[in-house]
């Protein structure tokens, strides 16, 4: 016993003493990410990076922490070719419009200028062509633990080359009213902010999905979930694919709308890298660098157009 003690000294008498460390805390820059509305428009989200030490909430953040990131009074424009929209700035951090002609093959350039901070950031992406869901099924499948599965299966022809794809689910549906928003009638109201489209990461097969979004949350429905897919192997055949949403609280009589996305390879890698990081286990996996088109900025501007299929559940 009296060797453990003179053990524990000797190790103790070993511990040197802590170096004061001055890190410099990473510039805060604009997040860009963006959400399209079927047959609505498009939502450009602006928000503030901020570093890890930049306060001390040890990992917990509510709503007032998330007002002050969100980027307020930025002059928002995407052009394209002679063409160019001002997005209007919906409530703080949103930007919309549904005057974009979205026109596959285009080039289209995003601007932000932010005269808060003094910053500019910009970016380009190129429209896809916009390919359908040719068929839909979505099941309710009761488990004898009394939880619930959402089955959903679906199928679409594939165009010849190589082509990735974002599906998103919703349950229960209520798109926003754009041309009331941005006829000047007012903030959001009731519907809720951003969904869908940026965010993976769950508990599903063939890929998982997410009702979480950065920052804020489903943007028109209860219950949101987004997956990636890609041709590899199929190429110019018909896909068909399934999904399982579980544990979630569906009923017969719900709506689910199923949008299907044609997407850039750059963004199909993001999203990729997203999922990674989501489930990386803290100081055990290798940390994931997230890929970015957004100069002086972070995040990613997309331009896609999701194509809806709606079910509803019987």
């Amino acid at each position: 016993m009296k060797y453990s003690w003179i053990l524990l000294f000797v190790l103790l008498g070993c511990v040197p003493e802590p170096i004061p460390l001055d890190i410099e805390q990473a510039e805060s820059k604009i997040v860009v990410s963006t959400q399209a509305i079927p047959n609505q428009g498009m939502v450009v989200i602006l928000t503030r990076s901020f570093s890890a030490l930049s306060d001390g909430t040890e990992g917990s953040f509510n709503q007032s922490d998330v007002q002050q990131y969100l980027v307020t009074g930025a002059n928002v424009t995407v052009a394209s070719q002679n063409e160019e929209v001002t997005l209007q700035e919906l409530t703080e951090g949103l930007y919309g419009s549904i005057a974009l002609l979205q026109e596959s093959g285009k080039n289209y350039n995003l601007k932000v200028i932010d005269a808060q901070e003094g910053k500019t950031v910009t970016a380009s992406t190129q429209l896809q062509d916009a390919v359908g869901i040719s068929n839909a099924t979505a099941r309710i499948d009761q488990q004898e633990t009394t939880s619930i599965w959402l089955r959903l299966g679906f199928d679409f022809n594939d165009p010849i080359g190589k082509n990735y794809y974002m599906l998103n689910a919703y349950v229960n549906p209520s798109p926003p009213d754009f041309q009331g928003l941005l006829g000047g009638f007012g903030g959001l109201g009731g519907i809720g902010s951003i969904g869908g489209g940026e965010d993976i990461g769950g508990n599903t097969t063939g890929g998982p999905p997410s009702s979480r979004i950065p920052g804020l949350s489903n943007l028109f429905s209860d219950f949101s979930a987004t997956w990636i897919l890609n041709d590899e192997g199929r190429d110019g055949q018909q896909i068909q694919e399934e999904r399982i949403i579980y544990n979630i609280d569906v009923v017969p009589g719900d709506v689910v709308l199923l949008t299907l996305s044609n997407i850039s390879e750059e963004y199909y890698f993001y999203l990729q890298a997203r999922e990674k990081s989501e489930s990386a286990i803290p100081f055990v996996t290798e940390p994931v660098t997230l890929p970015s088109n957004i100069e002086g900025g972070y995040g990613f501007f997309s331009m896609h157009y999701p194509v809806p299929f709606s079910i509803t559940l019987q």
